[in-house]
This record gives C-alpha cells, structure tokens and sequence, in this order.
C-alpha cells in the first residue's frame, strides 16, 4: 500500500510540473460564435 501512495505522489508531482509549464489558451470559436466538435468536447473536458 505505501508504495501505491508513493508512485501517486509521484504521478502527481509529474502532472502539476507540466501543467505549471503550459498556458491556458483562449477557447476556439467558428463563424457565427459555435465551436467546433472538437473544441467543445476538450473544453468540457477541462473544467
């Protein structure tokens, strides 16, 4: 079990590093004001 605890410690430290290093990225809009499929799907993802 503390090794679980470990490794998640771990993934965790990984995940904040790179997600430190990125930016956050206005939303993508088409014509006329609807987003794309892909879009929106990614942004409902992130929230």
């Amino acid at each position: 079990m503390k090794f679980k605890s470990n490794s998640t410690d771990f993934f965790s430290r990984i995940v904040n590093w790179l997600s430190e290093l990125g930016s956050d990225r206005p939303l993508i809009n088409r014509k006329g004001g609807s987003q794309d499929p892909f879009s929106k799907l990614m942004n409902r993802i992130s929230r």
